[in-house]
């Protein structure tokens, strides 16, 4: 399976407080383009009246039945526990760290209890929801047990010797809390007890916190690696790129050095944001109703949309001038309009040379036997134009 063809991200909005608010709709059909497959990374189902909202209860029923979307809704995440009795571990002082994935112990009643945000999706009658549910349930994959069972070792190795991540994790922590860059502080990081690890700093003085805050922004720095570790297990349990975030990339870059750009979905979503702003298409907030499934999934399965995504692979190193020439040329703009009313008419004028050869004595009938294949082969329709021009732009038209 080709991991490039396939994105994990996250497509909700949160507030400041954490809560979600809206969902990046624009953000989500950039990616249903230019993926074969997207793994939504759901937070307790709580997306789905947003998408309800947006798409209505058909469409979305229909963007399910796809099977271009797969749902990633779980509670497995890193935390850290030394300072509590979970699971009946003895406490222990700030800066000793246990790291631990933490899991509901039901996992189906977990999923039951998040399918109830369903029944906060706008307008629906009772048995809408009870349809959308099933086809929720039906778009989840569960990760695979035997997965998670490498990501300690992983997450541990990193943690005793790649020094470097741990401070690049630790750094974005303090830039995160304080808005302070390029602190010095000394760090050492041990085992500890059974599976615990212990770290000697002087952050507090540095930051001028008391320990509890230096303790905080430690445990955030760890669990962030633990995260990525998390993050990248999870790329080769779907088989698909992560959507990172911005300000999680230079730790992935860390990680994964020079691979990191290629094997992130930043650089592909990048080149198409830079194409549709030199085409100087209008953004589209997509209001309320407005998006077409019915034609973003026809278009994503069109000749047009599978050429544009083949040259959006090269066109990092294309200058601003070649692509507005790609997408806006004069023969790409007459390739686009020739299955048009207008067109027909500009076909009829480049065959008689009305206006385009002075003075024509050719008939436009003469030339009509060859009229067809002249036409394809001197002003194709470029796939590229059409997808920028047309296809993109009728996502967002009025909903029939």
């Amino acid at each position: 399976m080709d991991i490039s063809r396939r994105l994990i991200g996250v497509s909700a909005i949160h507030s400041a407080d954490f809560k979600i608010v809206d969902v990046d709709m624009t953000g989500l059909i950039r990616r249903l383009l230019l993926f074969d497959k997207y793994v939504l990374v759901s937070t307790k189902l709580e997306e789905f009246p947003h998408l309800v909202r947006y798409l209505g209860f058909e469409g979305l029923q229909e963007l399910l039945a796809a099977k271009l979307i797969e749902i990633r809704c779980e509670c497995f995440q890193p935390g850290q526990t030394a300072q509590t009795r979970f699971e009946g571990y003895p406490t222990y002082p700030l800066f000793t760290y246990r790291l631990n994935w933490i899991d509901a112990h039901d996992r189906r009643k977990y999923i039951h209890d998040c399918l109830k945000n369903v029944h906060n999706s706008p307008g629906l009658q009772r048995k809408q929801v009870s349809k959308l549910k099933l086809a929720i349930v039906d778009a989840i994959h569960p990760l695979p047990t035997e997965e998670r069972k490498e990501w300690g070792p992983s997450s541990q190795n990193d943690l005793l010797h790649n020094s470097k991540l741990v401070r690049a994790s630790i750094d974005l922590a303090i830039r995160s809390r304080t808005r302070q860059e390029n602190v010095p502080f000394s760090f050492s990081l041990s085992r500890g007890d059974g599976d615990t690890y212990r770290v000697s700093t002087d952050l507090g003085d540095r930051l001028h916190v008391n320990e509890l805050e230096a303790h905080g922004i430690i445990e955030r720095g760890l669990i962030g690696v633990v995260a990525l570790t998390q993050a990248l297990g999870e790329m080769k349990a779907y088989s698909a790129l992560s959507g990172f975030r911005d300000e999680e990339l230079p730790l992935f870059r860390h990680k994964l050095d020079f691979l990191a750009e290629s094997a992130s979905s930043r650089t592909k979503e990048a080149n198409f944001r830079r194409v549709i702003d030199i085409a100087e298409l209008p953004s589209y907030p997509p209001d309320e109703g407005k998006i077409s499934v019915e034609k973003l999934l026809k278009i994503r399965e069109s000749a047009e949309a599978r050429e544009f995504r083949d040259w959006l692979v090269g066109v990092g190193d294309v200058s601003d001038k070649e692509i507005r020439e790609r997408v806006n040329g004069l023969r790409t703009i007459f390739g686009l309009k020739i299955n048009r009313t207008v067109g027909k008419a500009m076909r009829f004028l480049i065959t008689a040379g009305v206006g385009l050869i002075p003075n024509a004595i050719v008939p436009a009938l003469a030339l009509s036997a060859i009229d067809q294949f002249a036409l394809d082969k001197i002003l194709p329709r470029s796939g590229i134009a059409a997808f920028v021009n047309e296809l993109y732009p009728s996502i967002f038209g009025p909903t029939k």
